[in-house]
């Protein structure tokens, strides 16, 4: 791999990686109906992947400007994860959301 692109994949991984913790934890939050901390989580994570991205677009602005960017099982790899975690934050957020309004039908059905 070209030396300059390893900082960029790397961060790729470590960021998505992060952010999917952060999601795993916001999903247990909300499971305990702590939604406060959910959303904080969530938040966190978007965060995280915010960094994901800014490295991903670097290296898809480097290919735009005509310099190579090789396509290395590691890229691949750190967007493979990145992708997947994307994907996984749009569930995690449904949800809580869905979560959410379990526990306030739950609410509601106690106080009558």
């Amino acid at each position: 791999m070209i030396e300059h692109n390893v900082a960029e994949v790397m961060t790729i991984m470590t960021s998505s990686t992060q952010a999917h913790s952060l999601l795993e934890a916001a999903l247990t939050a909300a499971k305990t109906n702590d939604f406060v901390l959910a959303r904080h989580e969530l938040q966190a994570a978007d965060d995280a992947l915010t960094e994901a991205r800014n490295a991903q677009t670097t290296l898809l602005t480097r290919e735009a400007r005509g310099q190579t960017v090789p396509m290395t099982l590691l890229l691949i790899h750190a967007q493979d994860h990145l992708m997947s975690t994307v994907t996984y934050r749009d569930a995690v957020s449904e949800m809580i959301t869905l979560y959410q309004k379990i526990a306030g039908l739950l609410a509601e059905k106690t106080s009558d």
